[in-house]
C-alpha cells in the first residue's frame, strides 16, 4: 500500500487539531508504522513538541513553499527525526506566515505548491502522513487539501459552537474534489474533549450524529482529561507525559480504529 496523506483541519480554532496530529501519529509510530507529521501551521506547535532539543532546524516548509526560493531544497533535507522511533517531522517556522500574499500572487498554480514538493516522496517513504493545519481556511490549508488523500475534522464536545466550522471545511473539501484533487475524501469526524457527565457533551454528540450520520464519525472519542492540558503545557505528547492516562488509552484505541479503515 502506498502511503496515505491525511490532513487534519477545521475552520474553528481550539478543537484539538494539533493534539490529534501529535498523538495519533505517535500512537501509530508505537505500533511500528512509519509516520511523518507535516507541520503546516506557521505557529509551529507540532514542531515545538516533536523536534528534539539538540536539533537545529535549517530547512523547513518555509523553503518548500516560498515562491522566491530559487534553489528549492530536496524534500529529504527538510525532514527531521523526532523523539520517537519511526516518527518524523517536516517542521514549520513563524516566517512562513508572511508568505501568504507572495504565494497567492502565483494563483492558481500556488494551490499545488505543497503537493508538487512533497507528495511523490512522502507516499513512497512513509505509511501515514498527517498534515497539521492552521485554524483558518487559508492558502496553506488549501495546499494541504490539494496534497491529501483524506481529511479528519476534529470537533470539541465541550463547545456549543463546535459544529460551526465543519460545514465550511466540508464545502472546501467538496470544492477541491471538483477542482483538482478528485481523490480527496472526508474520512471521519473526531469528537474531542468528551465529558459524558455533562449535558453539553451529550447534546453536541447527538447533534453531530444527526447532521453527519454515525458512519461519518469515529466510534472512538477523546475524553476530557487533565493530562492533555498538562502535556500541552509541558510541550509533550500524551504518551511522553503519561502513557498510562485515559487520554493515552483513547489514542491507542483511535489508532486501531484508524488502521481498520485501511484494512491494516
Amino acid at each position: 500500500m502506498a502511503g496515505v496523506i491525511c490532513a487534519i483541519s477545521n475552520h474553528k480554532g481550539g478543537v484539538g487539531k494539533t493534539s490529534l496530529a501529535l498523538n495519533l501519529s505517535t500512537a501509530l509510530a508505537i505500533k511500528k508504522k512509519k509516520v511523518l507529521v507535516i507541520d503546516n501551521d506557521p505557529q509551529g506547535d507540532a514542531t515545538k513538541v516533536l523536534i528534539p532539543g539538540n536539533i537545529r532546524i535549517t530547512k523547513s516548509i518555509y523553503e518548500l513553499l516560498n515562491p522566491g526560493e530559487e534553489n528549492k531544497p530536496d524534500i529529504i533535507d527538510c525532514i527531521y527525526p523526532t523523539i520517537h522511533t519511526k516518527l518524523y517531522l517536516l517542521p514549520n517556522v513563524e516566517e512562513t506566515a508572511g508568505l501568504d500574499l507572495d504565494i497567492i500572487e502565483k494563483y492558481p498554480e500556488c494551490l499545488l505548491f505543497l503537493r508538487n514538493q512533497v507528495r511523490k516522496y512522502v507516499i513512497e517513504n512513509y505509511d501515514f502522513i498527517f498534515i497539521d493545519c492552521s485554524p483558518t481556511l487559508s492558502i496553506f490549508v488549501a495546499n494541504a487539501l490539494y496534497t491529501a488523500d483524506c481529511c479528519i475534522v476534529p470537533m470539541d464536545a465541550g463547545s456549543a459552537n463546535s459544529l460551526d466550522g465543519l460545514r465550511k471545511v466540508l464545502d472546501l473539501i467538496n470544492s477541491i474534489q471538483n477542482n483538482g484533487n478528485p481523490d480527496l475524501k472526508f474520512l471521519k469526524l473526531l469528537i474531542n474533549r468528551v465529558d459524558r457527565r455533562t449535558v453539553i457533551s451529550k447534546t453536541v454528540m447527538e447533534d453531530a450524529e444527526d447532521r453527519f450520520g454515525r458512519n461519518r464519525i469515529f466510534r472512538t472519542v477523546i475524553p476530557v482529561n487533565t493530562t492533555f492540558q498538562q502535556s500541552e503545557f509541558a510541550q509533550k505528547t500524551i504518551f511522553d507525559f503519561d502513557q498510562n492516562s485515559r487520554g493515552a488509552a483513547a489514542y491507542r484505541k483511535l489508532a486501531m480504529e484508524f488502521l481498520s479503515l485501511f484494512k491494516l
